[in-house]
């Protein structure tokens, strides 16, 4: 079973990505929080398969929650967890953001269950 962890301050949102995961076969343990500083606090290195992160949040954003997580993932050298980020932003420059902050994925909105379900098997199976 998979440990993944939703971010987003739409609490539809995370029941949508939660449901689009179970859709696409998934078995899940879903853990949500609504913020960046929530999410950092159910952060632990190593013990979760997947962070669903939205980039557009009061307080900490998803960028700067990527980078804490990815920083204390380095601090505490445990494996580094997929991040898929999904976004309304697409410039060249919001992406170099986010690929900087350790986003290993991004999809822009809106996004469809069909493009999350094959976003999710590439990011799973590259860990695999």
């Amino acid at each position: 079973m998979l440990r993944v962890l939703i971010v987003d301050d739409s609490k539809m949102m995370r029941i949508m990505h939660a449901r689009s995961l179970r859709q696409a076969g998934y078995e899940a343990e879903i853990l949500e929080a609504g913020s960046g500083e929530e999410a950092l606090q159910l952060f632990e290195p190593g013990t979760l398969d997947l962070v669903i992160v939205d980039w557009n949040m009061p307080g900490m954003d998803g960028v700067e929650f990527a980078r804490a997580a990815r920083e204390r993932e380095r601090a505490s050298g445990k494996r580094r967890t997929p991040f898929l980020m999904i976004t309304s932003q697409s410039t060249d420059e919001q992406m170099h953001r986010a690929k900087d902050a350790g986003v290993d994925t991004l999809l822009t909105k809106p996004v469809t269950p069909e493009a999350l379900a094959a976003t999710l098997d590439m990011l799973l199976a590259a860990r695999a």
